[in-house]
């Protein structure tokens, strides 16, 4: 862990494997929903996972109609690839306090 201006970033070995982790585990897959828990909350019904990228160190998650969820890969203070929530495949928590949860069907 790497630590810069008080808060915990993963290093880049962590950030190479949850970008692999999602190609590897929800492309194609239909996410029933991408769940924001900050200061305001929001729940994106979000559908099928159709295109992954990562540029400018973001990555961006894309459904078939063109809507897309993204994050920078530098705000991720941890990456919990086994969450005890039901249906939760990944949990994230990042900056800010924020909270994401990935929900599978």
């Amino acid at each position: 862990m790497q630590m810069i201006g008080g808060i915990t970033m993963i290093p880049l070995s962590s950030k190479i494997e949850f970008v692999k982790y999602l190609r590897e585990k929800i492309f194609h897959k239909n996410l029933k929903c991408i769940e924001v828990l900050a200061v305001v909350e929001c729940t994106l019904n979000f559908g099928v996972v159709t295109y992954i990228d990562v540029a400018d160190d973001k990555v961006s998650v894309w459904n078939a109609d063109g809507e897309v969820f993204w994050i920078r890969l530098d705000d991720i203070i941890e990456i919990n690839y086994h969450p005890r929530e039901e249906d939760v495949c990944l949990a994230i928590e990042a900056k800010n306090e924020v909270k994401v949860q990935f929900y599978v069907e």
